[in-house]
């Protein structure tokens, strides 16, 4: 259920959030632990961003039930679609992904359900 993915991965999201904002607001830390704690939390708000503008990408090209996930620099996109994607709709996805979340073509792995 691509709904209850979404809100898993989210969660997921939110919980790093969580404990770096910890870290970043800690007074036992280091300065560089603090910087680094910055870092990830940037890291995240720009992957989720970056996330919403591909889902929201490939709705507007009309693949409307799709969920994608980060994995370092792999990039996993999974598409409801009646039969299988076309060869123009595959380089569509790819496109999309590629620019929005900065990775390589060979990265991207598309899963049709």
């Amino acid at each position: 259920d691509f709904s209850k993915s979404k809100l898993e991965r989210d969660t997921m999201y939110s919980q790093m959030l969580e404990t770096y904002q910890n870290i970043a607001n800690s007074n036992t830390v280091s300065d560089e632990q603090r910087s680094m704690a910055t870092q990830e939390i940037a890291n995240i708000q720009n992957t989720k961003n970056a996330i919403m503008i591909c889902e929201n990408l490939l709705s507007t090209k009309g693949f409307n039930k799709n969920i994608v996930f980060v994995n370092g620099n792999s990039v996993s996109v999974v598409i409801k679609v009646d039969g299988e994607l076309a060869t123009n709709q595959v380089a569509q996805i790819q496109n999309i992904i590629s620019r929005e979340m900065n990775v390589e073509v060979g990265n991207i792995h598309i899963t049709e359900k």
